[in-house]
């Protein structure tokens, strides 16, 4: 070894340094997002920062964030699902209409309707090789059709056990408490499980997964009739929030909780995502439209809002993407 070899010259760990930093900064993106939003938040409203106010913004970021979970899986392996809420409209409605009478029925019924809704989805894609837009947007047709057929109107419900429910109180509420529940079941499953590990794979590259031995159109149909499921649950979930099934409910929400999962990172595309932090996407969301309202923003003008997010988080998908092609 020679005297200068173990010699390194000052600046060299500088780069090294600035990278690590930068890295650091890149996995915390969106949790630092959402930090600042709270400051924001907070200063522009003094009533933010309540009991009361953050359970409401945690209960109303519920559903769209147990939609979105639904979005996330179907976004991860290289789709989109357009039906998540028309789905979840018809299995409110359904849950409402016999909820009085046999609750349990009304439940599976209803969650049977929206896995069918699913699982049809998950076949026209992978056996009849139709778009996922196109199958989609054909599912949430004929899902908000059946709702409207079910009813036309509101169904209040006055079963005890969902009144008592929607009347809990706190941070925590039920609906947050199923959203809470449906995250970490479905990461745990993403991060530890074969079927998860592959749906990041299909998502990367469906033809390399293929020769790989993943059976791709298994999973497709899986994971397009787990979100059919989700969006149901997702109904159960609205019917506690607000005792009542509505055949309307949720247009363009299937195009928030893609702009929510992409604020939280999650590619386009698919093949990448953290389910945590598309889920802070959700959080990062309905903040927003949080302050919007205690500030007492015309509602108008928060659909413009809402419709630049949407615009922002595509672009900034678009952007992560180049720069990867890019590295």
């Amino acid at each position: 070894m020679t005297p200068n070899a173990s010699i390194q010259h000052p600046g060299a760990s500088a780069p090294r340094t600035r990278e690590r930093v930068l890295h650091v900064l890149s996995a915390l993106d969106v949790y630092l997002i959402l930090a600042a939003l709270l400051v924001v938040a907070c200063w522009l409203s003094p009533s933010f920062l309540t009991l009361s106010n953050i359970g409401n913004v945690l209960t109303q970021a519920a559903v769209l964030g147990i939609l979105a979970t639904g979005q996330f899986l179907v976004v991860l392996i290289g789709g989109f699902d357009l039906s998540v809420a028309a789905v979840m409209a018809l299995s409110s409605v359904l849950i409402a209409k016999h909820a009085d009478t046999h609750l349990a029925l009304a439940i599976t019924e209803g969650l049977l309707a929206a896995l069918a809704c699913g699982i049809a989805s998950g076949v026209a894609v992978v056996v009849g090789r139709v778009q996922p837009l196109i199958t989609t947007l054909a599912m949430m047709g004929v899902a908000r059709g059946l709702a409207f057929s079910v009813s036309e109107k509101s169904l209040l419900v006055s079963n005890p056990w969902i009144t008592g429910l929607s009347g809990a109180s706190g941070v925590l509420t039920p609906p947050t408490l199923i959203w809470l529940a449906l995250v970490i079941v479905l990461s745990l499953w993403l991060g530890l499980t074969r079927a998860g590990l592959h749906c990041y794979a299909i998502g990367g590259n469906e033809t390399t997964s293929r020769l790989a031995g993943v059976r791709a159109d298994r999973i497709k149909i899986g994971v397009y009739a787990v979100s059919g499921l989700i969006a149901g649950i997702a109904g159960l979930a609205l019917v506690i929030r607000s005792d009542s099934g509505v055949p309307n409910v949720g247009a363009g929400w299937e195009l928030d909780s893609i702009a929510a999962i992409v604020i939280g990172g999650a590619r386009l595309f698919g093949g990448e995502g953290s389910l945590p932090k598309a889920m802070t996407g959700v959080l990062i969301y309905q903040l927003i439209a949080n302050v919007m309202n205690l500030t007492g923003i015309d509602p108008y003008y928060q659909s413009i809002v809402r419709a630049l997010v949407i615009v922002v988080a595509v672009g900034l998908s678009v952007f992560r993407q180049r720069k990867r092609d890019h590295v």
